[in-house]
């Protein structure tokens, strides 16, 4: 999904994370059941491996708003899409544009 306005307004430097889980029978996500429960398999399932991945450090700069000016129609949402574009790349994950509402 598309960050939000409030990392990426300021410009500054930031580390991309992103979290890899190995293990397919129970989803990670909050919005698909109650936190509760989710905990409770998560903590007694010994199959379940999670891998953080810590990308570089990303800094903006003027050949990147220049470069991707089609990507957006301020600052931050050009960073943004930079910063999503690397990591869909570096985890090898799909993008999903459909709006969060």
């Amino acid at each position: 999904m598309k960050f939000k306005k409030g990392a990426f307004f300021a410009e500054k430097t930031i580390r991309p994370m992103f979290m890899s889980y190995k293990c397919h029978t129970v989803s990670p996500a909050f919005d698909v059941m109650e936190f509760l429960p989710l905990v409770v398999l998560h903590l007694s399932w010994a199959c379940y491996r999670c891998e953080v991945n810590i990308m570089p450090d990303f800094q903006p700069n003027d050949y990147l708003f220049e470069t991707h000016k089609d990507k957006g129609s301020e600052r931050w949402e050009i960073y943004s899409w930079a910063v999503r574009d690397a990591m869909l790349k570096a985890g090898g994950f799909e993008a999903c544009d459909l709006p969060l509402r």
